[in-house]
């Protein structure tokens, strides 16, 4: 099944995002996981007031909240299942157990009424049970100033992430990365419903593959090692509490320093976002038009399109809701002889309440991955997309939930004979809130 040309969803994206807002990224997600797009959570100021209200400790005005979670706990069909060489003679199928533990401290100190500095170092160890080169300690570990003033909001943040995800849809499977992030933003109330709003920010990713040796299966992760800085500024209009639109301007920078493969880009992007929301209706999306050229010896090729997502979601009882949304991701390639290629995804999902606080929700996407050519010796590539899932969401008491789930991922390269791959994963994830509330610097 092909997706739906990028043309046609690059007017659903216009068209929708007049009605509909999620905050832009620093420049363009590296991957963004099957039914992702769905994630909604409250401000930072909500999250923090919460925290330091719920820390389990107060050593006079520093409130602190120790921090534990089991996370992550999968099975994996597969740890090889994204090879880009597709099957390897002579290997089959090779299935895993995964699970991550952690335990670390949270530190809240109110600088008044109206702002906080924070702290956080929250460790945790990755298990595999056949593949011990995947094993290692990752963790969390930064600190934020966040101020929430009468006109005026702010916040700066300082953080190191080192934790086992997805790095590209190009291949299915946990890696391990650490990004340092550099992160300061303000908002200005200017009138009743006008506010100007600014951010600069300074990102540096890193696979971290230094232990998973010269396996044949393994892409060139190493590629996608980089540096990002993005300046934006724009406008806002809020009129009231249902309706808000925002306009502006990106400028990004991105720079391949050390990789094999360089490709290096600028680029000015004027932005939209924009949000609708009642009882039963919400409405919401983000997007930006890029103009990505190459710096001088860069493989990229330029990209000069519409990127961004939309959500519209129903609530027709307050038992069930219904979700659909569309996205677009510009995605650098670990495919050599590609440079990059946009994921275009469109899908929905229906959601359950069971009882008080216990919730279930299904979701299908479907898509495609266009891959842009280094040069015309290279054979295209489109790449198709389906991935479907369940997730049940229990609260155990008052103070624990468990979420379990189960996801299969398939993806279909017509033009690449030997390269479909599938993925599924049973995952399950034990949330524990009995020491303090729940803020994260990420």
């Amino acid at each position: 099944m092909r997706f739906p040309t990028r043309a046609g969803i690059s007017t659903l994206l216009t068209g929708l995002a007049l009605l509909a807002a999620a905050p832009a990224g620093a420049q363009f997600a590296q991957y963004t996981a099957p039914g992702s797009l769905l994630t909604r959570g409250t401000t930072k100021k909500e999250q923090l007031e919460k925290a330091a209200e719920n820390a389990r400790w107060h050593l006079g005005p520093f409130r602190l909240a120790p921090w534990a979670a089991l996370r992550d706990a999968a099975y994996v069909s597969d740890v090889f299942a994204g090879t880009l060489e597709g099957e390897v003679p002579g290997t089959k199928a090779e299935p895993d157990f995964t699970i991550t533990a952690g335990a670390g401290l949270q530190g809240y100190l109110p600088l008044g009424p109206k702002a906080f500095f924070t702290v956080e170092a929250l460790p945790q160890y990755v298990y595999w049970q056949k593949h011990d080169e995947r094993r290692r300690l990752n963790g969390y570990y930064g600190a934020g100033l966040f101020g929430f003033f009468n006109r005026l909001s702010l916040q700066a943040v300082a953080r190191r992430a080192e934790e086992q995800t997805v790095l590209t849809p190009e291949f299915e499977q946990r890696i391990h990365s650490r990004q340092d992030v550099l992160d300061g933003s303000l908002e200005l109330r200017l009138g009743h419903a006008f506010y100007l709003f600014g951010s600069a920010s300074w990102l540096t990713f890193e696979p971290l593959i230094g232990d998973l040796g010269d396996d044949p299966r393994l892409p060139l992760f190493q590629d996608l090692n980089r540096d990002e800085r993005v300046l934006r500024g724009g406008v806002e209009l809020r009129p009231d509490d249902r309706v808000r639109v925002a306009v502006g301007v990106e400028r990004s920078e991105v720079e391949f320093d050390g990789a094999a493969r360089d490709r290096s880009n600028t680029g000015t992007s004027p932005i939209l976002e924009a949000s609708f929301q009642t009882e039963r209706l919400s409405l919401s999306g983000a997007l930006a038009r890029r103009s990505l050229k190459p710096d001088p010896g860069s493989e990229l090729v330029p990209f000069d399109d519409t990127t961004g997502h939309i959500l519209a979601t129903f609530i027709p009882r307050w038992r069930l809701s219904y979700s659909v949304y569309a996205g677009r991701d510009l995605t650098y390639s670990i495919d050599p002889g590609y440079s990059h290629f946009v994921a275009d995804r469109l899908g929905g999902s229906i959601g359950a309440k069971l009882g008080r606080s216990s919730s279930m929700d299904v979701f299908y996407e479907t898509g495609g991955h266009d891959y842009a050519r280094t040069s015309a010796a290279v054979p295209a590539r489109q790449d198709d997309f389906n991935a479907y899932g369940t997730t049940l969401h229990l609260q155990l008491g008052e103070r624990v939930r468990w979420n379990l789930g189960v996801q299969r991922t398939q993806l279909e390269a017509p033009d690449r004979p030997g390269l479909d791959r599938s993925l599924t994963v049973f995952q399950s994830n034990l949330e524990f809130s009995a020491f303090g509330g729940a803020f994260t610097l990420r």
